[in-house]
């Protein structure tokens, strides 16, 4: 029957072929690290006092909950000045217990959605939550930490926060969308002095003698120094903190005039209080602003195709500003790019090796044909598991491959051995598959029971090793299948039943 058994054979590549899209792509697989780390940021304006009062609260809800272990915080920057971060944005690490000591029955992704409905009681902050190494990994790809990155280039500050605001709104539309956030770079309160330089140029003075009294009084100026043994400081000397507290005392700072008279700083200057820039920053040598998100719920790929759509539709972008998309997602898809030049080059140095050792193209192109038909169980596998193509499933298709092709040699090399001893195509098709149907088997279950443990295993860095096992050992029974059925049916399609047998070497 080998009309019926090819047909079969290709309708089953091609229905896995349709299944692809379906499965939806991601870089690699979240790592479970038994812990949470959680990040609010407050308002530009939020000091020290008010962070550290914020950090406590969000601590001790953590601490509420009996999975949790202990809760520390964070706000700022590390000394060493290695982390930059303002005081306005706090990072809790949140340490579990066992996660089979839960009592509560509740999920790792069920404690992580009642966390942020607890957190988000507190008024004020924003909240994104993570793992404590998956954050680093995703601050160390895009600068951002969350696991999607659309970066937003141009040079009005006002303008790319207009932006940000709309590709923020867009991102929460998305299903799938958490913790979307734009990055603050607005909002700070600022003492705005602008000298009156017809007043001072009426006194005699010029603008640096006027904001020099300003330094003075606010940030200090240097009166002197003092040394301890081989150490030596600078003296700053400022105002008096009821002097300086608000912009009217400020106002009532003398200047010296070069007339030996004083004058109040408002006479020769307008003191405005503004909202400035928070920070401003840039990449390449542009302002940039980012939007972070992160997903939840379904593949990254998808995501950022339907964002991407939905960004391109609802924003419009003035002349010279540009979006850019990093994070996990420009991580997976260069790391596609590079598979999709490797694989091609991969199996046309198999194809050259297997000619050279079969001395036949038709033969080598029998056993290359292996390979499509290998996928077949590795894709319905992911389908049915409910994972996602990612870089460690792309790497088991690989090593599924090559099992496939030492199958396929195994076979074709005993079949010529029975055509060598003078049998005809078809009786050699019959002894050979009989005669290398166990070592066959074996291969593949070698490959495929080694696998089993990374596929029933739960444990730390499991999340990782799962889809590489799914695809080999999915594939793996296709592949078995097909090579102990397709491949004698194609041997005799590309070995015609009126050919002579081999010559014997």
């Amino acid at each position: 029957h080998r009309r019926t058994v090819v047909m079969g054979s290709v309708a089953g590549l091609l229905l896995s072929l349709l299944v692809v899209p379906f499965l939806g792509t991601e870089f690699v697989p979240a790592l479970e690290e038994g812990s949470i780390l959680y990040r609010a940021t407050l308002a530009p304006s939020a000091g020290l006092d008010e962070a550290i009062r914020v950090a406590g609260q969000l601590e001790r809800r953590a601490k509420e909950f009996p999975e949790v272990l202990y809760a520390v915080s964070k706000i700022g920057r590390a000394e060493a000045g290695g982390d930059p971060e303002p005081v306005n944005n706090v990072e809790v690490t949140v340490t579990l217990q066992p996660i089979e000591s839960w009592a509560s029955g509740r999920t790792k992704d069920g404690l992580v959605d009642a966390l942020r409905v607890r957190m988000e009681e507190v008024p004020g902050i924003a909240l994104s939550f993570s793992q404590p190494i998956a954050t680093r990994v995703d601050e160390l790809l895009s600068g951002v930490r969350a696991q999607l990155a659309i970066k937003i280039f141009g040079e009005d500050l006002d303008t790319l926060a207009r932006l940000a605001g709309e590709v923020e709104r867009v991102i929460r539309d998305t299903p799938g969308a958490q913790d979307v956030q734009a990055e603050q770079v607005l909002g700070q309160p600022q003492l705005l002095v602008r000298v009156d330089r017809e007043a001072v140029a009426r006194l005699g003075l010029n603008t640096d003698d006027v904001l020099s009294v300003v330094r003075g009084a606010i940030g200090g100026a240097e009166a002197g120094q003092v040394f301890e043994g081989q150490r030596r400081f600078d003296i700053f000397v400022r105002y008096a903190a009821q002097y300086r507290a608000t912009p009217e005392d400020i106002a009532r700072a003398l200047v010296p005039t070069p007339a030996g008279g004083r004058v109040p700083l408002s006479q020769v200057a307008r003191i405005e209080e503004v909202v400035g820039p928070k920070q401003i920053s840039r990449e390449a040598s542009q302002r940039r602003i980012v939007v972070q998100a992160n997903v939840d719920g379904r593949d990254l790929g998808g995501f950022v195709a339907e964002a991407q759509a939905g960004v391109a539709s609802q924003v419009t972008l003035p002349a010279g500003y540009f979006v850019t998309w990093g994070g996990q997602f420009e991580n997976q898809r260069r790391a596609m790019a590079r598979l999709a030049l490797i694989v091609p080059v991969t199996l046309g140095l198999i194809f050259l090796l297997l000619f050279s050792s079969f001395n036949s193209v038709r033969q080598a192109t029998l056993i290359i044909l292996n390979v499509p038909f290998a996928m077949i169980g590795g894709i319905i596998a992911l389908f049915i598991s409910g994972q996602y193509l990612s870089v460690p499933a792309s790497v088991g298709f690989i090593a599924l491959f090559g099992v496939a092709v030492l199958n396929g040699v195994v076979l074709v090399s005993c079949i010529n051995q029975m055509r060598d001893e003078g049998l005809a195509v078809r009786d050699a098709i019959e002894k050979g598959t009989l005669l290398r149907l166990r070592p066959v088997l074996m291969t593949a279950l070698v490959a495929s029971l080694g696998l089993v443990p990374l596929l029933l295993a739960r444990g730390a860095g499991s999340e990782i090793q799962r889809p590489l096992a799914t695809v080999v050992v999915g594939g793996l029974v296709s592949s078995t299948i097909l090579t102990l059925i397709l491949l004698p049916v194609l041997y005799g399609v590309f070995t015609p039943a009126g050919t002579e047998p081999r010559e014997a070497p």
